[in-house]
């Protein structure tokens, strides 16, 4: 069964059976870049494989996108969002959110090869708040792309 407006159990291919209620669900006002239909999504997080965050879709079961949050790929990440983005987020005018209270910042995984990338450069921010999301448009000079290295760490990629 899909979900419904309420909730219900989503059958992914990527992750099994995710039972969700709609209190669980983020809202993308615009939907994610490619994806601009899948507008709420079910954050999942799997104990064993803290701490990856899934972004399934409420609507399909076969999308669903693999994060990190981006403080665990480079600690010096500074957020900066367009007023666009700010208002999608609803966040007060003039507001600087800060990560991990006022907001989620998640960077997409990506494969690469033998390895995985992380994309900063178009992170997925969520206000705490109120459950709104935004993948923010690329810019600004602290944003980039990191690849998983061999021992385990992440590596910025030029």
């Amino acid at each position: 069964m899909m979900g419904t407006a309420s909730g219900g159990v989503i059958h992914s291919p990527w992750i099994g059976d995710v039972e969700w209620d709609s209190h669980c669900e983020l809202f993308f006002p615009h939907g994610l870049p490619g994806f601009e239909d899948h507008r709420r999504m079910i954050p999942v997080e799997i104990p064993a494989q803290r701490p990856l965050v899934y972004l399934q879709s409420a609507d399909r079961a076969e999308v669903c996108f693999v994060c990190l949050p981006v403080l665990a790929i480079d600690p010096r990440f500074r957020l900066e969002l367009s007023d666009e983005e700010s208002a999608a987020l609803l966040l007060p005018p003039n507001c600087t959110p800060e990560i991990g209270v006022d907001v989620l910042c998640l960077g997409l995984l990506m494969p690469s090869g033998e390895t995985v990338l992380a994309n900063l450069r178009a992170p997925i921010v969520v206000n705490l708040h109120n459950a709104r999301g935004v993948q923010c448009i690329p810019g600004g000079k602290s944003r980039s792309s990191f690849r998983l290295g061999e021992s385990g760490s992440w590596e910025p990629v030029c």
